[in-house]
């Protein structure tokens, strides 16, 4: 077992990702013979995160990228407890949008807290954040809205709509975007309309060079929102 192990972290340290039929025909060149303890060995690495699985029979490197993490305040933890107290029963999604930071080119400053939740909790939930934060909060703002009247640097909440089956996670409790997410709403959402276009997609490049990226997730996002983004990839 430790010979695939060996191969195995020696073989992944030279890709930035590959298939299972890819490891399988280098470990048969290299002399070995059992496909099943290759299979139960990947399993074995995937649980001690010596190896991350991105995609359905798709592996890379653990140590070759990074995880995505999500930016959250002390002011957004304590946002997410009140809001989970307030309305028990709507889902939520929050995050700041300096998470955006490390994949941008030309960087510009996004302060704002994202708060996502259902459709029709929403006009109830931001009448909330508006009476009890104290801070600027806007409603589904479109393209025009965000370009004339809000100032992304100086902060503030927009409260929008959450996509049902959107890839989400969970930090300090709180349920935050995956990477693959915010990929694919910084290409379709108006409150993120100055990121559109060269500026997107260079987001996504330095994504792919920085992070560990399921593509998997990524086109079935995509495909629920209308994007298409085989061009990106």
């Amino acid at each position: 077992m430790d010979t695939y192990k060996n191969l195995i972290l020696q073989y992944s340290t030279k890709k930035d990702s590959f298939s299972l039929d890819d490891l399988w025909g280098w470990l048969s060149a290299m002399g070995l013979t059992t496909r099943s303890t290759m299979n139960c060995m990947l399993s074995r690495m995937v649980d001690k995160g010596e190896l991350v699985r991105i995609a359905r029979g798709v592996y890379a490197s653990a140590g070759h990228k990074n995880l995505f993490t999500v930016e959250l305040t002390s002011e957004e933890l304590d946002l997410a407890r009140n809001l989970k107290e307030r309305f028990p029963f709507a889902p939520f999604c929050i995050y700041n949008g300096k998470s955006i930071a490390p994949l941008q080119h030309h960087l510009s400053g996004n302060n704002m807290t994202y708060v996502e939740t259902d459709r029709q909790a929403m006009e109830s939930i931001f009448e909330y954040i508006k009476e009890q934060s104290g801070k600027e909060v806007w409603l589904m703002p479109d393209e025009d809205m965000v370009y004339r009247y809000i100032d992304l640097e100086k902060g503030g909440i927009i409260v929008k709509p959450l996509v049902t089956e959107a890839p989400l996670q969970k930090m300090e409790g709180v349920t935050v975007p995956t990477l693959e997410k915010l990929l694919v709403d910084i290409n379709k959402d108006a409150d993120f309309s100055y990121l559109h276009g060269a500026e997107a997609e260079r987001m996504m490049d330095n994504a792919k060079a920085l992070y560990i990226i399921n593509t998997t997730r990524l086109r079935r996002y995509a495909k629920r929102r209308g994007l298409k983004i085989e061009g990106l990839l």
